[in-house]
Order: structure tokens, then C-alpha cells, then sequence
């Protein structure tokens, strides 16, 4: 009898352990279901639960691991543009780009780059939400933000903001390198008029305090053409950009660069500014895969200061 009893215990206690531990399995199921960093080529993608934030979707912890130390621009005063790649692959010459501005005190940053569907044609896309990184939440600039809404042709649309990785991409290193910056994000679609573009600048000039705003257009210049081709629309690409050729860059295609408006819209802001911009580096991703590949993309790095 005693033994029957010891062993009905037992088997009560085992059902509850069992019934205990499948709760633990099926929440850890969930939540790593939810915020599961997932490999896809070169890049692990992080999905973030539990928060009204962004989702940070281009992301490699690898990236920002063992990060080279560059030599900084000793002629750059203080830095309030540049141009950098969003192709992860040129993650080098992102750090490389950050390191040189870091040494300067900035609250906003103005990020614009292209956006790669271009559905909704000559809108540009914003967001009034905040970023969720893997080095915590940048926050973004609503206030600017909401008088930059006032214009017809920017809408606030955080699907498109999550999805596009020409923003997405280089908001890690934004936070991984000024921290506290407040934001102001900025996808432009191809067909941006030149006229709709002078409107943004006027008005982020209004807005803004140029003495403490950074400005990224984040561009990846030629595309699908082999590494003779492509060094020689690179060539194309800065003379038209030192020139500001206004004009000459707004027929380029992706021979030259993915986003004639981005640099456009740079270089007005720029101008605004009296500043010039110089070449900090120039690369290819055969050159960086240290392999022939027929299709390659080409980068262009600048400082503007």
C-alpha cells in the first residue's frame, strides 16, 4: 500500500514536470519564432517582437566584430556629409566612412537613399517611428519629420521603411557610431522630380541645425557591369559629382549609380552649406570578393566638410 502510493506521487509529480517543461518548450518556440536571427547568404536577418518599433532587418553581428581601424582624413574639418554603400558586402568602407564623422558632435541625422521599388512613383517615404537595433533604439526626429509630412509627395510608411534596405542597412551603423542621434529617414523613389527635391531641401534647411546634422545618402554606384566597365563609369560618376552636374546625374542610370536623386539631393544640401565633397575610397565587389565575376557593383565613398 505504502509503496502504491510513493509510486501514484511520483507519477503525479513526473505528469507536472512534463506539463512545466512543455510550457518552457512552446514560450522558447515562440519567442524564437519572433526574434529568430536567421542566415541568408552573407547576411542574418534579426526580427524583433514585443514592440511598436522598426524592425532592423539587415544586420550581421560578424560586421561589427573585430572591426579594422582606419587612418582618419586629416584635411576633413567638420563633417556634415557623405556618401556611403548600403551593400553589406562594402561593410569596410561603411566603417571605414563612420570612423572619419564619429570624431564630430551631431543630434540629427538625415539618412536618404533610393527606393529600389519605386511603385508608388515620385513620392518619398518617411517614418515617424522609432528604430529597434541590435545596439538598442535609435530614436527618430518626428518633429522635423512631421513638418516634412506637410508635403504631399512624402508619406509616412513603415513597411516600406522596414523593407528597404538601402535605410535599413545603415541604421546599425548609425547607432553603433553616434548613439543618441536622433534620426530623419528619407527613400526616395526614382521618378523624384528635380523641383519636389528643391522643396525637401528648402525645407529640411528651415529645419534642421545644419551645425549639428549629418547627412548619409547611402548610394551603390555602378551595377551589373564587368570591373573594366564599372571603374569606367565610376570615373563618369565623380567627375559629374565634383562638378555637381545637376543635370548629368539626373540621366545616369545603373551603369553610373542606383539613385541619381539621393546624390542629387546631397549635393543641394551640400551647396546649402558651402561645402565640397572629396573621394574617400573607390572599390568593387570583385575587388572585395577577390574574384572575376561578370555582374559587378562598384563604391564610392565621400566626405563632406
Amino acid at each position: 500500500m505504502l509503496v502504491g502510493e510513493i509510486l501514484h506521487k511520483v507519477s503525479k509529480l513526473i505528469i507536472v514536470v512534463v506539463f512545466i517543461l512543455s510550457i518552457a518548450l512552446l514560450m522558447s518556440t515562440s519567442f524564437y519564432k519572433n526574434n529568430v536571427m536567421v542566415n541568408k547568404g552573407e547576411e542574418q536577418t534579426y526580427f524583433y517582437n514585443g514592440n511598436k518599433n522598426i524592425e532592423c532587418l539587415y544586420y550581421n553581428t560578424a560586421d561589427f566584430l573585430n572591426v579594422k581601424e582606419y587612418n582618419l582624413n586629416k584635411d576633413a574639418g567638420t563633417i556634415h556629409g557623405c556618401i556611403v554603400p548600403h551593400h553589406l558586402l562594402a561593410k569596410d568602407l561603411i566603417h571605414e566612412v563612420f570612423q572619419n564623422i564619429k570624431k564630430d558632435e551631431y543630434k540629427t541625422v538625415v539618412l536618404i537613399g533610393p527606393d529600389h521599388e519605386s511603385v508608388n512613383k515620385g513620392k518619398i517615404f518617411t517614418t515617424l517611428s522609432d528604430y529597434q537595433t541590435p545596439m538598442g533604439i535609435l530614436e527618430t526626429d518626428d518633429k522635423i519629420t512631421s513638418e516634412l509630412l506637410k508635403n504631399s509627395f512624402i508619406i509616412a510608411n513603415d513597411e516600406k521603411l522596414t523593407k528597404e534596405h538601402s535605410t535599413s542597412s545603415i541604421v546599425p551603423f548609425i547607432k553603433n557610431y553616434l548613439d543618441d542621434v536622433k534620426v530623419i529617414t528619407l527613400v526616395l523613389t526614382k521618378q523624384v522630380t528635380l523641383e519636389d527635391i528643391d522643396l525637401l531641401v528648402e525645407k529640411l534647411y528651415e529645419n534642421v541645425n545644419m551645425d549639428e546634422t549629418l547627412f548619409i545618402a547611402s548610394v551603390d554606384f555602378s551595377h551589373y557591369l564587368d570591373l573594366d566597365n564599372a571603374n569606367k563609369m565610376d570615373l563618369i560618376s565623380m567627375d559629374a559629382i565634383k562638378n555637381k552636374d545637376i543635370k548629368r546625374i539626373m540621366t545616369f542610370n545603373n551603369d553610373n549609380l542606383d539613385s541619381p536623386n539621393s546624390v542629387v539631393t546631397m549635393l543641394k544640401m551640400m551647396d546649402k552649406a558651402k561645402l565640397n565633397g572629396n573621394v574617400l575610397n573607390n572599390s568593387n565587389s570583385e575587388l572585395i570578393l577577390k574574384d572575376n565575376i561578370n555582374e559587378t557593383t562598384s563604391y564610392i565613398t565621400y566626405l563632406f566638410y
